[in-house]
């Protein structure tokens, strides 16, 4: 009799034991179901958030660009109203556009040939430390109207410069892992070397001035028809070379230049 109490009691807790493992599993499956949704809805939360971003920076970009060509309009009314022929002003001025691009846009062209990834790491400093600024037009010191005398020795420098990156990196910059690592040895090139050449100075600024992300400048290089929102300035800045590139073409010096640079 006590056998068959003991065997009742055993049996008993068992399935206790049994039906708690039951209730644990169960609870562990709905766990891991509460955490997987839960895990959802912080992408979507994310992704809303970076939307959001997206969409707060492109209206900034695209009310920077219609703030531009409202004051450009307010410019031409002022000269206007003052007698003065507003068309004469605003040309010399997108001639100094014009001409600094042309410089800058030579330059890479004959330093990067065959290094697109170190055109576009450049290109991620000089949008924002010059081009920008130079279509601004609120610092005179940026804009270039003839090419400056040390502008071959910087082309020169700079095939060194992609010379020794090539034998540094294994990978082409436009590698997320190897942007990273160079990007900053790119910048303070531009920095530290070749623009005060080119501008017979060291600008300051450009200690804080940050380059675009690669994200930013792989827009830039694959999507055209996005360069208008993403990059009003900078595509400012394209729009006003492409119509003055003729009659820049002489008066920067670029024609001899070019002439002198392949001659060699």
């Amino acid at each position: 009799m006590a056998n068959d109490n003991l065997l009742h009691s055993t049996n008993k807790v068992k399935n206790c034991v049994s039906g708690l493992k039951r209730k644990l599993s169960t609870l562990r499956t709905e766990f891991e179901s509460f955490e997987s949704e839960l895990a959802k809805i912080e992408t979507r939360v994310e992704n809303v958030v970076s939307q959001s971003e997206i969409y707060k920076t492109r209206m900034e970009r695209e009310l920077g660009r219609e703030v531009r060509r409202l004051q450009r309009e307010l410019e031409t009314l002022r000269k206007e109203a003052a007698g003065k022929p507003a068309t004469t002003a605003t040309s010399e001025s997108d001639l100094k556009i014009a001409s600094t691009i042309a410089i800058f846009d030579t330059i890479l062209r004959l330093m990067c040939q065959g290094a697109d990834d170190f055109r576009i790491a450049s290109e991620a400093f000089l949008f924002p430390a010059v081009y920008e600024r130079v279509v601004d037009g609120t610092e005179e010191a940026y804009y270039l109207d003839h090419v400056p005398p040390a502008t071959s020795t910087v082309v020169s420098r700079g095939l060194e410069y992609v010379s020794w990156l090539r034998t540094e990196y294994d990978t082409y910059l436009t590698d997320s892992g190897t942007w990273e690592q160079a990007i900053s040895y790119v910048v303070e090139w531009w920095r530290n070397d070749a623009l005060p050449m080119l501008y017979g100075a060291r600008d300051e600024q450009w200690d804080i001035d940050v380059p675009l992300s690669l994200a930013e400048m792989l827009l830039w290089r694959d999507s055209p028809g996005d360069r208008p929102l993403s990059f009003p300035k900078i595509f400012d800045a394209y729009e006003i070379h492409r119509k003055h590139r003729d009659e820049i073409y002489g008066t920067t010096g670029l024609r001899e230049f070019e002439l002198k640079h392949f001659s060699y």
